[in-house]
């Protein structure tokens, strides 16, 4: 059944139920697809070999998105904030691949096409398949994690393979309210006064969420796209009373990998159980696989029907090894219950014999401190360097000996930071995760 099928099925069933909204504006499940329809028509005398979705516009881009598809035609997504320049690259980039053929998963056959979030070098083309999508959007309802009459308040754009797949398509598919918002001071106060039962939120704003005191009436605060830091998870959970539930995904997985399940307990330390359908492997350098509870770190590899054929542009590597397994470029493990434990990303990370320490790690470390809002970590001289935003703006002497001293009790002396400077704000990707190459660039103009 197509994702189209599907949102018609659900339309059949009560046609008046609320299905999106965005600021003032508000659609049922009858008035969306009488408004896929009219945009279908609108686009099939249009020869443009895709159609460009708008990030910034929520409704416009799920119906674009459905249109296209009613039409077989390929949408390419553009996040909030891209520059027109790039935009216009990005176009012809994929207006090319399209018309010789060359990528390696056929793009002609392509339902859509995101960008991976180039937190390692510059963002990829991902093209989707409409099986991949479907795939990863109904992989869940065993679960019961969005159920028909759920309003999702979704703190991000759906131009993101997170608020479009576990935001939009999760809401829409199971007949809930996909409702889009922008978090502001307060996202959980913000979702409550929604009527919100849950919400989707970037991983990024948790310590938002966690420097207010007020209990809301949520179920669930749901986050991804990057590491859930524990002292802010248990914040929320303890003083606002709401079950914070984390997960791993890609892009090119279409968001799909683990999720930390709402109907157990939550595991701190852990990205959750394996997705139904998916296969996660933990391989060492060696190629040898690591068990479960082993404790042994390696590359997480990924293998089920959410994962894509390959990257859009042929100069684009090989992503997938000899078993056909997805190689993710981050390091992880299963612990002693099954649950996939991500350290971070093996791009950033420092080895030291057998042990593997990621900035993502080290910067956890150093948030521990209480002088400490925000940290971000990246290779710096062999070692690391730490850019800190600081919890009372306090920049003086004393303040950072204190935090550098917490970094030598914490950290291994192979990866205790060289440089910590004080920043009023942390560098970060379009998807919200740190721009580690830019904080690479920070420290070293730094004086």
């Amino acid at each position: 059944m197509s994702l189209l099928s599907r949102l018609e099925k659900v339309a059949r069933e009560d046609g008046s139920r609320a299905a999106v909204a965005a600021g003032e504006e508000r659609l049922t499940y009858g008035e969306l697809l009488d408004r896929i329809g009219r945009r279908s028509k609108e686009l099939q005398g249009h020869g443009l070999p895709f159609v460009v979705l708008d990030g910034t516009r929520p409704i416009e881009f799920l119906i674009d998105f459905f249109a296209a598809r009613a039409l077989g035609r390929t949408v390419l997504s553009h996040p909030p904030q891209l520059p027109a320049s790039l935009r216009a690259l990005r176009e012809a980039a994929v207006s090319a691949a399209m018309a010789d053929g060359s990528g390696r998963s056929g793009p002609g056959n392509a339902a859509a096409i995101f960008y991976s979030s180039g937190s390692v070098g510059a963002a990829k083309a991902v093209p989707l398949s409409d099986a991949s999508l479907e795939a990863a959007a109904m992989a869940l309802a065993e679960w019961g994690e969005v159920r028909a009459g759920d309003r999702l308040a979704i703190g991000l754009s759906p131009a993101q393979i997170l608020g479009f797949v576990r935001g939009a398509l999760n809401a829409l598919l199971f007949g809930a309210e996909a409702v889009f918002y922008r978090p502001l001071r307060d996202p959980l106060a913000e979702a409550e006064r929604l009527g919100a039962g849950a919400a989707l939120l970037p991983s990024a704003l948790l310590p938002l969420c966690a420097r207010h005191a007020a209990p809301v009436r949520l179920r669930a605060l749901r986050c991804g796209g990057g590491p859930v830091a524990e002292h802010d998870a248990a914040a929320v959970e303890s003083v606002r009373g709401v079950p914070v539930r984390a997960g791993y995904g890609l892009t090119e997985t279409c968001g799909l990998g683990s999720r930390q399940r709402g109907d157990r307990p939550r595991r701190p330390g852990t990205s959750g159980a394996v997705a139904p359908g998916m296969e996660v492997a933990i391989v060492r350098d060696d190629g040898t696989a690591c068990g479960a509870g082993d404790g042994m770190p390696g590359e997480i590899r990924l293998r089920g029907p959410a994962v894509f054929g390959g990257y859009l542009a042929p100069e684009d590597p090989d992503p997938f090894d000899a078993e056909g397994r997805l190689r993710s470029g981050d390091a992880g493990f299963l612990d002693e219950a099954g649950e996939l434990c991500v350290r971070g990303r093996l791009a950033f990370a420092l080895r030291s014999g057998d042990r593997i320490l990621c900035a993502e790690e080290v910067e956890a470390a150093i948030a521990e401190h209480p002088g400490v809002a925000e940290a971000a970590a990246a290779p710096w001289d062999l070692s690391f360097g730490v850019l800190l935003v600081l919890a009372a703006r306090d920049g003086s002497g004393a303040l950072l000996d204190e935090i550098r001293e917490h970094a030598r009790v914490r950290l291994p002396v192979f990866a205790r930071p060289k440089r910590m400077v004080p920043v009023p704000a942390i560098p970060r990707t379009a998807s919200g995760k740190v721009d580690r190459r830019a904080a690479t660039e920070w420290l070293n103009r730094a004086p």
